[in-house]
């Protein structure tokens, strides 16, 4: 089993950098859920979950 990453996003597109890993993707979205607006004050509109390479989902920081 692969670990988990967030791959942060600004709000073009472009990739800007990955987050450290965890170990499950409960322990990967329970970061997120604290560390959203910070992401976001750093430029980040959205993130995509990754488990090893493969993306498991994206969503966007921002209220819509």
């Amino acid at each position: 089993m692969s670990d988990f990453t967030w791959r942060l996003h600004d709000d073009a597109g472009t990739r800007m950098r990955e987050t450290q890993s965890f170990s499950s993707k409960e322990e990967a979205e329970a970061w997120m859920g604290t560390a959203w607006s910070e992401l976001l004050d750093e430029g980040a509109g959205s993130v995509s979950l990754l488990e090893g390479e493969e993306t498991i989902y994206e969503m966007g920081l921002r209220a819509e």
